[in-house]
């Protein structure tokens, strides 16, 4: 339900021209369908769906082992209930996304590399004659292109490093984040429960009570964690689709007159091959001048200012709520379901 988001604000924040905010998303997502119809809002979905099942079992087991362990530590401080739900939750969030990272971020890699696939010409195309040519190279092979084709050609053209490109970038994004997500969640709980009881008199919770928080909880903590980590984001998006067929490739202004030639002849010859291995050869070019985490941030910072740091944002809020709404509320019901009686 919620992926089409992922493909707008990866293309938001990656693809050099296109335009920021609510306006902006709604024209990718209209770009998109234009040129390869609702099919395109879903590029790279398989290769998220078959490797997010075992991250997301990594993740949860480390999150739950990880909460009750700091919530025993925690208990020796004597702490409020606020504070320390929040605490503990900040710590498992963290935990669990550190221990998933080598299975998400390979996906992470492909998947949004497919994303850039097709969806018609980068906004930059129609005065950069680099851009035109990738964008030729890219329109023949997309429809031959699979996630499992991608990550071999990643191999063969970076090696395996490549596929963990912007590892460092995505634990300071990914880690933050689940941190952010789960602490704020622990503390809109406990907030929204306390007013609730304040107001009600007694703390006696029904099944609609308990749906009616987790629900406000996870679209609270859905827009504080999307804003305070999307300038994270956007340069670890940036770092992993660097060299990628319209992305905006980040890195030294001399290097990239360097590399121009080549990223230029890359796409000339992948456009006459018409075939899926051009946009290695595109990104091989790319890789000669790699972009690093310091350079793609003050790059951005350079050209953009700080409104650059929040591309994709609008998008990301709406993705992060109905997310963790959905997902949170599962979870939780079928922590409550599977309860032993004492």
């Amino acid at each position: 339900m919620l992926y089409p988001l992922s493909v707008i604000k990866t293309r938001q924040m990656a693809l050099e021209g296109s335009q920021r905010g609510l306006k902006g998303a709604v024209a990718t997502a209209r770009s998109v369908v234009a040129h390869d119809g609702i099919r395109g809002l879903y590029k790279g979905f398989g290769t998220v769906v078959c490797g997010m099942f075992p991250a997301r079992m990594i993740y949860l087991s480390s999150l739950e082992a990880s909460k009750a362990a700091s919530g025993r530590v925690l208990h020796r401080f004597h702490l409020g209930d606020t504070a320390a739900v929040g605490a503990a939750s900040f710590v498992g969030g963290a935990m669990a996304s550190l221990s998933s990272q080598a299975v998400v971020v390979p996906i992470d890699v492909v998947a949004q590399r497919l994303m850039l696939l097709g969806g018609g010409p980068p906004p930059n195309a129609a005065r950069d004659p680099n851009a035109r040519a990738a964008a030729a190279a890219e329109a023949a092979a997309k429809q031959r292109t699979t996630g499992l084709r991608l990550a071999r050609q990643i191999v063969a053209t970076e090696g395996v490093g490549g596929l963990y490109r912007g590892f460092g970038a995505s634990l300071a994004m990914f880690v933050p984040n689940s941190a952010i997500w789960w602490g704020s969640y622990g503390v809109w709980q406990q907030v929204l429960w306390q007013q609730l009881n304040a107001l009600r008199g007694h703390s006696r919770h029904s099944e609609g009570d308990i749906l009616r928080v987790q629900t406000v909880a996870g679209v609270l903590t859905g827009c504080t964690s999307a804003i305070l980590t999307n300038p994270l984001d956007v340069v670890k998006t940036r770092l992993q689709t660097a060299g990628a067929a319209g992305a905006a490739v980040q890195h030294a202004p001399a290097a990239a007159a360097a590399a121009q030639p080549a990223l230029a002849a890359a796409g000339a010859a992948a456009a006459n091959a018409g075939n899926a291995g051009g946009c290695g050869a595109t990104a091989a070019a790319a890789a000669a001048a790699r972009p690093t985490w310091r350079g793609v941030a003050a790059q951005l910072a350079a050209q953009e200012g700080a409104a650059g740091f929040f591309r994709g944002v609008a998008p990301r809020m709406v993705s992060s709520s109905l997310w963790g709404t959905m997902m949170v509320t599962a979870y939780e019901w079928l922590k409550r379901l599977c309860i032993k009686d004492e």
